[in-house]
């Protein structure tokens, strides 16, 4: 009699150990977030620079401006050059770009490459409320090219035109390198939309 309890009781719980033991396997199983992440990045930074080095108006790199009026393009490591994707241009004719030390006004928004949660690439920040920008309501961010911005997002806007829309690729040389920083993993290629309003 004794045993017939034993059995039926091991019946019962039987089941429930193995759902402890199926989602305790499944918790190990999962795959991070932001796996190979490095290798991903690295790979996709020269693959992206390898389809701009075929220049044009509209797609180009640029050396970081650590490196601008050193050296050749050829010379300089890929890692120390940001890729422009015009978007957008006024095309006004006003033709300078800010300084160093001039005060900008910008919108952008940033992201990094997809992830599994993230098809489009996780927005880690934008200058703007909405889901999208409307320049004619959204106040611009004011910074400095000096300031305290990536080397990367610093280049661009040293070459950018009143008016102008770009999207920039910025290696994690030129982002914010093998360290974790805030929401943003180590090794991450960073992806801006930049618009400069006025300088």
């Amino acid at each position: 009699m004794k045993n017939w309890k034993y059995f039926l009781l091991s019946m019962i719980l039987f089941p429930f150990a193995g759902m402890v033991s199926s989602c305790s396997e499944s918790d190990d199983d999962s795959i991070s977030e932001f796996e190979n992440w490095q290798q991903k990045n690295e790979t996709y930074f020269e693959q992206q620079y390898q389809a701009h080095s075929v220049q044009s108006d509209t797609k180009f790199i640029l050396p970081s401006w650590k490196q601008a009026g050193s050296k050749s393009l050829s010379d300089i490591a890929h890692t120390e050059c940001i890729l422009v994707d015009v978007i957008e241009t006024l095309g006004i004719t006003d033709v300078s770009a800010p300084l160093f030390t001039d005060s900008v006004e910008v919108h952008y928004r940033g992201r990094l490459l997809p992830s599994r949660s993230y098809p489009t690439g996780y927005e880690f920040d934008k200058s703007y409320y909405s889901s999208k920008l409307d320049v004619g309501v959204d106040v611009p961010y004011t910074c400095s090219p000096s300031g305290n911005l990536v080397t990367g997002f610093s280049t661009a806007l040293q070459y950018m035109h009143r008016g102008d829309h770009w999207q920039v690729t910025i290696p994690y040389q030129l982002g914010y390198g093998t360290s974790d920083y805030e929401t943003i993993p180590a090794y991450s290629t960073l992806i801006f939309d930049i618009w400069l309003e006025d300088f």
